[in-house]
């Protein structure tokens, strides 16, 4: 049986990471520190018990700090800065700490600007919204701006060009400044209580506590599909079997005629099994490579370039295939397709459309997770070999090869593809579907 979790998500029976510091135990600068936050106001009435534990120590972050006192002053001024020196609404505030607590998964953070934000005439239903991991219906436009955008910097790292409008309209200027600042200062807050993992408080704080909720991954659609990139440079840090779990079972939801499934995946993490694949991956990139080199050899410098660059991505992956943590291995029975262009006077596609969508759903998934993959079916051409390495009973063929990782580096970002007007007709091919009508 797993041990019991704190406020903070880590086992009640675990040793501390920091022990906490009592009064008679800090001098000096960590002493000033410690008497500016007993002090403080947020240390009076009903949250003085909160923050303060009965062997006198502090929650929060402010134990912590106590080590650094340097920088742990400048942490417990400007906490009181964006309490007391703001134009914000209090109510704002608390909204966008509330929303970075449940983000963070900071059951202390939560409780205690929960009892904050009820106090300030937050409605109670909103709180248990957002303990629940809901979207909060609010009546105040303020307090819905606050929530988009604290979820939007913590879940997407970035704000939308509409949510800064409605922000600065709401908000204004000034606001937006100070709520995007509250924001990052309560991720670093986070950030410390996660790591440093402190005690509970010695009081019951009379809020509503973090309920668990199914993992989620959060990212828009369309955000995913315009960054997921072909990640051809992968760490070797493991992947968990839970995180292929949800890569598979978002794979599942791909459609198929009949919905037949007609495709299964070999998950291969066996050592000797992958070097195979490896060596048989590198050695038939190399030779595409070597042809594809001889054809762009006498291109211009600028031509050349981004198809060089492209190629060079190919090599890594080429020479690590074989190292990835994960190689997830498609396989269809061509018995269970309904291929309608098999006299068609070109190679047959359509059978594809039972097969490939479960991998475009599969490498959205990795995006949601963090995680860097490509398709790849250059091993169909060795498909007698890969049978054999990976047991593949006929009429089982495999035709999608997905080496699993986290990225090196940045990984995933914006795509280059053509304008739409490139690609779509109106009526008929050929004719522009955005043609002004005169």
């Amino acid at each position: 049986m797993s041990a019991p979790l704190n406020s903070n998500g880590h086992a009640t029976d675990s040793s501390e990471r920091l022990r906490p510091l009592g009064p008679e135990e800090v001098s000096g600068e960590a002493r000033a520190l410690y008497d500016a936050v007993v002090n403080s106001p947020r240390a009076q009435g009903p949250g003085r018990n909160i923050l303060i534990r009965e062997d006198e120590s502090l929650c929060g972050p402010f134990d912590a700090w106590l080590r650094s006192p340097g920088i742990g002053k400048i942490f417990e001024k400007a906490g009181m800065a964006l309490r007391e020196e703001t134009a914000m609404d209090p109510a704002v505030r608390e909204i966008a700490v509330l929303t970075v607590a449940r983000a963070w998964g900071i059951n202390f953070e939560f409780q205690v600007h929960a009892m904050v934000a009820k106090m300030l005439g937050v409605p109670e239903a909103a709180i248990e919204e957002l303990a629940r991991g809901e979207n909060p219906a609010f009546e105040r436009d303020d307090l819905a701006i606050a929530y988009r955008l604290a979820t939007e910097l913590v879940q997407e790292r970035r704000v939308r060009e509409d949510t800064y409008q409605a922000a600065i309209s709401t908000l204004g200027e000034q606001v937006t400044i100070e709520v995007v600042t509250h924001i990052g200062f309560y991720q670093l807050v986070s950030g410390v209580l996660t790591t440093f993992d402190p005690p509970d408080p010695s009081v019951q704080v009379p809020a509503p506590a973090l309920k668990p909720k199914p993992y989620a991954p959060a990212i828009q659609l369309f955000d995913a599909a315009s960054t997921t990139r072909s990640v051809r440079r992968l760490r070797e840090d493991p992947v968990s079997d839970e995180q292929i779990e949800r890569l598979i079972r978002m794979a599942s939801y791909a459609p198929s005629g009949g919905n037949l499934q007609p495709w299964h995946i070999i998950v291969v993490r066996d050592e000797e099994k992958k070097a195979a694949l490896g060596r048989h991956y590198h050695e038939i990139w190399s030779h595409y490579a070597a042809s594809r080199r001889e054809m762009i050899k006498d291109l211009g410098d600028e031509q050349k370039a981004p198809l060089e660059r492209s190629l060079q991505a190919g090599d890594v992956l080429g020479q690590n295939f074989g190292k990835a943590p994960v190689i997830c291995v498609f396989v269809f029975n061509p018995d269970l397709l309904h291929i309608t262009d098999i006299d068609a006077d070109h190679p047959p596609v359509v059978g594809g459309a039972s097969l490939y969508p479960a991998v475009q759903n599969f490498l959205l998934a990795c995006r949601a997770e963090g995680l860097g993959s490509t398709l790849t079916t250059q091993l169909c051409e060795v498909e007698p070999e890969v049978r054999k390495i990976l047991d593949i009973p006929k009429p089982w063929a495999p035709f999608a090869f997905l080496p699993v990782g986290y990225p090196v580096g940045r990984g995933h970002g914006p795509l280059n593809r053509r304008a739409v007007d490139q690609i779509a007709y109106k009526d008929s091919f050929g004719e522009s579907l955005f043609a002004s009508e005169t």
